[in-house]
């Protein structure tokens, strides 16, 4: 995982590969680490384009790892959000080991040879329909009309298939993204406004107000993001703005807070909600 990708990589315009395959990205929350789940949208040897299960931030560092087909072992890399908008990432590998590296690569090369392979057997079949020269004279029109018409329908067939196979792709990454492993739908957290979450706290947990930041006097409001469970435990939070020195106090102190389940139709689902923790120095 310490070996950067060569700069020569990098440089050169990057052929991306249309798949869809289960990831699992790995980024630090509160000196937390949390797994997201997700899909890939498109491979290539400087990174992934992916559809995750959670929000990351530009310019944020993660930890990827995801399998190609027919490879015998996981790619792991170290990456960092390139850009980022409505649960789809792009992120850039930044680091991966050499044996990693160069099966990504043999990965990539097999795709373009099977591309290329492909694309032969359509044109010689087209080849071997169309009539040779010295007998175009003695050719009667509608056998050239049938060999055209069999060309044209074999390159139909070629593309129907190719289309069926990347949308069984396509589909397998969905379900895979959708389902928690128990044949269950992964639940979607439903946003739900901090006033409303607020009024359903039944255990709470005060923050311990840092010692540095007591003796500098620092106070104020810190906004966090969590996502509740159906439980009502908190299963992730971090940061969004307030005081450096009193965001990780905050974070800390939440993460142990319960909340009376929320409920859509009569059933508990999972919420995404913002939550504020006030500091302020006794006068």
């Amino acid at each position: 995982m310490g070996h950067a990708t060569s700069n020569p990589v990098s440089r050169r315009r990057l052929r991306r590969y249309a798949i869809a395959v289960p990831i699992d990205v790995v980024a630090l929350r509160s000196g937390v680490p949390a797994s997201i789940p997700g899909r890939t949208l498109d491979v290539s040897e400087g990174g992934v384009a992916t559809v995750l299960a959670g929000e990351l931030s530009p310019g944020e560092p993660v930890g990827v790892e995801f399998r190609l087909p027919a490879a015998r072992e996981a790619i792991q890399a170290k990456a960092i959000v390139r850009h980022s908008s409505l649960m789809r990432c792009g992120l850039q590998f930044l680091a991966m080991s050499i044996e990693q590296e160069n099966a990504l690569r043999s990965w990539t090369e097999m795709a373009d040879r099977a591309a290329v392979r492909t694309t032969t057997s359509v044109a010689s079949r087209a080849a071997s329909a169309t009539p040779a020269a010295g007998s175009v004279r003695n050719a009667k029109p509608v056998k050239r009309s049938h060999g055209l018409r069999w060309a044209v329908m074999s390159a139909g067939v070629v593309a129907v298939v190719l289309a069926a196979v990347a949308w069984w792709s396509w589909n397998t990454g969905w379900r895979e993204l959708e389902n928690d492993g128990t044949g269950n739908a992964a639940a979607v957290p439903f946003d739900v406004s901090s006033s409303v979450m607020g009024q359903r706290i039944i255990h709470r947990v005060d923050p311990i107000y840092p010692s540095d930041a007591l003796k500098a006097k620092i106070q104020g409001q810190v906004t966090l993001e969590a996502l509740i469970s159906e439980d009502g435990t908190v299963r992730d939070v971090y940061a969004v703005s307030g005081p450096e020195a009193l965001r990780s106090a905050a974070s800390d102190a939440v993460k142990w807070w319960r909340f009376e389940p929320y409920r859509v139709n009569g059933r508990a689902a999972a919420v995404h909600t913002l939550i504020e923790v006030d500091f302020r120095l006794e006068r």
